[in-house]
């Protein structure tokens, strides 16, 4: 019996050595240099592996977060940097979104975003804007649906657009074989919306403006 709670002891301080060295190591195995919270990297900083493998840019509670680059040796021995952004220590790309809207006039009240994979065919962006009367019928007459007067890309290039005016409650517009990155102003009448489509994809805005 006295032997068993002997080995017993051993082991446990055995095991306790091993995640002692387990942590140093682990503590040994990058250096870091930068701002810091809590005893964590948390800010901009530079962390160097024992891989020779180097990030610059910021940290948020011990994790790569937000933009910053990583040069490291990739599988053929080549020097490899790779640029964009992190969240929770994974890259997501070189873009932190993969569009957004950048700006919208007030009597735009909503205006939604949904996107699907790229098509090898060339990829679109459809355009779809409503109100809440526009298009219903009124004893004078059908109440107009707002239109898209103006586009601007000030990034980006597509090959054309057309219009489906056939719908009841709203009108679309849809640019092909569209260029990315694109940064685009669509205008209805006196109203305008900003939006960047960053990564290559299909994408279908749709624009509610106020009566």
């Amino acid at each position: 019996m006295k032997m068993t709670i002997s080995c017993l002891i051993a082991l446990s301080i055995l095991c306790q050595v091993n995640n002692l060295n387990a942590q140093t190591n682990y503590q040994t195995a990058t250096t870091y240099v930068g701002d810091q919270k809590n005893g964590q990297p948390d800010g901009m900083g530079v962390l160097t592996d024992t891989s020779g493998s180097v990030f610059k840019g910021s940290f948020k509670k011990g994790k790569k977060e937000g933009y910053g680059e990583l040069s490291y040796k990739s599988i053929y021995d080549r020097d490899t940097t790779l640029v964009g952004y992190w969240k929770k220590d994974q890259y997501i790309g070189i873009y932190e979104y993969p569009y957004k809207v950048i700006s919208k006039s007030y009597m735009i009240s909503n205006a939604s975003i949904t996107s699907e994979p790229a098509n090898p065919s060339g990829n679109i962006i459809e355009v779809s804007v409503e109100s809440v009367s526009g298009g219903s019928a009124t004893l004078s007459g059908e109440m107009p649906k707002p239109t898209l007067t103006e586009y601007t890309f000030n990034k980006g290039s597509f090959q054309e657009m057309f219009p489906r005016t056939n719908q009841q409650k709203r009108n679309i517009y849809i640019f092909q074989n569209v260029i990315f990155p694109i940064q685009a102003v669509f205008r209805f009448g006196g109203q305008d919306i900003t939006v960047d489509f960053n990564e290559t994809k299909n994408y279908k805005i749709t624009v509610v403006l106020r009566d």
